[in-house]
C-alpha cells in the first residue's frame, strides 16, 4: 500500500506540473510507469478513484497522449460511472484517440449492459451521461444511436424527457453531421411540442454544424441543403 502511494505521488507531481504541456507530461509519465510492473494499474486507479477531480481529469487527459497503453479499453466503463463531467469529457476524448470507432461500440455495449439493471432514476442519469459522452466522442457512428435515443423519448415532454432531449440534440451538434440538420429543424420549430430548452438546444446544434462545414451562417447551410 505504501509502495503504491509513493508511486502515485510521482505520477501526481507530473500531472500537476504547470510548466509542461500534456504531450510532454505523457512522455514523462510513461517513463515513470516503466519503473514498476503495476505502473499502469496505479495510473488507472488515479483516474477512477482519486478524490480530487483535477487529478482524475489530468490523468485522463494525459492518457490521450500516451503512445504505449491499453488502458483505454479498460476505462470505457468509467465514462458512464464518473460523476464529474470534466473528467468524463477528458476520458472520452482520450479513449476515442486510442480506440477510434471501437470506442462507440464498447460504450454502447456497456450502456446496454448497465441500463438493464438500473433503477428508474439511475436509468435517467445513465441516459443523460451516455448521450453526453456520445457527443464528446464526435464520431459519425454515434448519430444513429443518438437518434434512436431520441425516438425512444417520442412525444413525452415531462421534465426528465425535456432534459434528455436537450442533451441528445446538443450531442448531435457535437457529432456535427449535415444529414441531421433537417431532423434538428423539427425540434427548433416554435410549437407547443418544443419547449424553449429544446428549441435552444436544436438551434445550437444547427449552428455548430454550420460552423463545422464552414458555412458563414445557419441560413447559408440551409440554402445549401435545399439545393441538394
Amino acid at each position: 500500500m505504501i509502495k503504491k502511494k509513493l508511486f502515485q505521488n510521482k505520477l501526481i507531481k507530473i500531472i500537476e506540473n504547470k510548466y509542461v504541456n500534456w504531450e510532454q507530461k505523457s512522455i514523462m509519465l510513461e517513463r515513470v510507469l516503466l519503473e514498476d510492473e503495476h505502473g499502469e494499474e496505479y495510473l488507472k486507479d488515479l483516474i477512477i478513484s482519486h478524490k480530487k477531480t483535477k487529478i482524475r481529469k489530468g490523468a485522463a487527459s494525459i492518457l490521450g497522449y500516451m503512445k504505449k497503453t491499453n488502458l483505454a479499453n479498460d476505462l470505457i466503463p468509467r465514462i458512464l460511472e464518473e460523476k464529474e463531467w470534466t473528467v468524463r469529457f477528458a476520458l472520452s476524448k482520450s479513449c476515442v484517440k486510442h480506440l477510434k470507432t471501437v470506442a462507440i461500440e464498447k460504450l454502447n455495449a456497456e450502456y446496454n449492459r448497465k441500463i438493464l439493471s438500473s433503477e428508474p432514476q439511475q436509468k435517467h442519469n445513465l441516459k443523460l451521461i451516455f448521450a453526453e459522452s456520445l457527443g464528446y466522442l464526435e464520431l459519425v457512428e454515434a448519430e444513429p444511436i443518438l437518434v434512436a435515443l431520441l425516438n425512444d423519448v417520442g412525444r413525452n415532454r415531462d421534465q426528465k424527457s425535456i432534459e434528455l432531449i436537450t442533451q441528445i440534440l446538443y450531442s448531435l451538434g457535437e457529432v456535427g453531421e449535415k444529414s441531421t440538420v433537417e431532423f434538428l429543424i423539427h425540434y427548433s420549430a416554435n410549437n407547443p411540442n418544443n419547449p424553449e430548452g429544446i428549441r435552444i438546444s436544436a438551434e445550437h446544434a444547427i449552428d455548430k454544424i454550420a460552423k463545422r462545414y464552414r458555412f458563414s451562417s445557419k441560413k447559408a447551410l440551409l440554402e445549401d441543403i435545399n439545393k441538394e
